[in-house]
């Protein structure tokens, strides 16, 4: 089912709900007071029986001329009776009901009585007179009340049925015209294709309903989409370029090797260069893996010990002769505290934070303080390097970027790229201010919990 006739559905289910209900109550409304006043009208009746059998000597010839022509007026399937005070049938015509002295006493004890017997109203008048007391009851069905509601029945029904159509045809058009706005939005989404993510919805400069929020939402993922795609391509180009350079080394090396024959030396020379380009992609594939190792939703998170995976990284660097340029900065207070993450990556993203440091600082002192506190751990790396300029911080993530001052150094530009998306990988963050000259400040939370 479309939306718009789901929509026109419920909105005419929702009025036929309020119909009913204001049409229920009118018509119990008009039903109460046809009962109210039928059963005036047998009171009415009550008395008139009462003064025109027991009355004609308390009322003047007037009078009583009145209550006589009001007499024959009889309602519909009338029956009146009449009992004294004995509960004797005083006047009972053959085609009257009699009422049993339970109800007859009832009548005594309230005065006036109304009750329901069927469709039949019934009215019971207890008259006082100078010549004794006597009990009077009429009842009758009001026929020309019940074929009223009958009518009020039709009309209501036929009404209720034709405002049911109305109000969902309505309900289409407003539906239509509702929707309108997001069908355009679909027939916009429509013409954007992975060759044109540069597209956007449009949007108004007052942003003042859903629609505009919403479309706004749908450009925003389009950025990230457009972004993506470019960072993959980027990513593809990069990556396509860094393997092909080991293995264009190795081709030519080996090529070379074999134009002719070689000594025993050269062919160790040779065979040196091709091991060297080998290990150089393998490191690349190696960091390929990693990095794609992180965007992956596999945590296979355990509880770290801060100090221990601080002092592994330490040992790690120390292997390479880097240790003596770092100065770490470990509380007390840190010993024995826990973290919950990924061992292995967690050593790789703050190792490749070290290691930059490191490289890039030409000999300088690089200090790293960690420190710890309810909300999580906190290491900052602060070094003397070379630094970065303000227009490539905002790229220095992606993979295989390199700023322009650091391209005389080794490295493919994927270890800052891979911390990043470890660090991302455990809800951390990662801050880095760096000023040309002078050196560069990274400041890395990953959360307790």
């Amino acid at each position: 089912m479309k939306f718009k006739n789901a929509l026109s559905l419920k909105f005419t289910f929702m009025f036929a709900l309020l119909l009913s209900a204001v049409l229920t109550g009118i018509y119990l409304f008009v039903e109460h007071n046809r009962s109210v006043s039928f059963y005036n009208k047998l009171d009415e009746r009550a008395m008139i029986a009462a003064q025109f059998y027991f009355a004609e000597d308390n009322l003047s010839i007037k009078m009583f001329s009145q209550v006589a022509k009001k007499f024959p007026q009889s309602l519909s399937s009338e029956s009146i009776s009449i009992y004294d005070q004995q509960l004797e049938p005083k006047f009972m015509p053959e085609d009257s009901i009699r009422w049993k002295h339970s109800f007859l006493k009832e009548i005594v004890k309230k005065k006036n009585l109304h009750f329901l017997s069927g469709q039949r109203q019934v009215a019971g008048l207890y008259y006082e007179d100078n010549s004794g007391n006597f009990i009077v009851v009429v009842s009758a069905l009001d026929e020309q009340g019940f074929h009223d509601m009958r009518q009020l029945r039709l009309i209501m029904s036929v009404f209720f049925v034709a405002s049911l159509f109305i109000t969902f045809f309505i309900g289409r058009i407003f539906a239509n015209l509702s929707l309108q706005p997001i069908v355009g939005m679909t027939a916009g989404l429509k013409r954007i294709r992975a060759s044109n993510l540069h597209m956007r919805l449009p949007v108004r400069t007052r942003k003042t309903d859903e629609i505009d929020n919403l479309s706004l939402t749908i450009n925003q993922l389009l950025e990230h989409l457009e972004q993506s795609f470019e960072g993959q391509k980027s990513f593809v180009a990069n990556a396509s370029h860094e393997l092909r350079t080991p293995i264009t080394a190795i081709l030519g090396e080996a090529e070379i090797t074999l134009m002719k024959e070689r000594t025993a030396v050269e062919y160790q020379k040779a065979l040196q260069e091709v091991v060297a380009g080998v290990e150089q992609l393998n490191h690349i594939i190696n960091s390929l893996m990693e990095l794609l190792q992180t965007n992956l939703d596999n945590k296979d998170f355990q509880n770290i010990r801060i100090d221990e995976l601080m002092w592994e990284v330490a040992d790690e660097l120390s292997l390479k002769k880097r240790t003596e340029q770092v100065h770490y900065t470990i509380p007390e207070e840190v010993s024995g505290i826990e973290l919950l993450g990924n061992r292995r990556l967690l050593f790789i993203a703050i190792s490749n934070l070290l290691k930059n440091a490191v490289k890039f600082s030409e000999g300088k002192m690089v200090n790293c303080t960690v420190s710890y506190d309810a909300r999580g751990l906190y290491i900052e790396i602060r070094d003397q390097g070379i630094g970065i300029a303000a227009q490539d911080l905002d790229r220095i993530f992606q993979p295989f970027y390199r700023s322009s001052n650091a391209l005389e150094y080794p490295g493919y530009g994927i270890g800052l790229s891979l911390t990043y998306n470890i660090v991302k990988l455990h809800n951390g963050r990662i801050e880095i201010n760096s000023e040309l000259r002078k050196g560069t400040t990274v400041k890395l939370f990953l959360p307790a919990v």
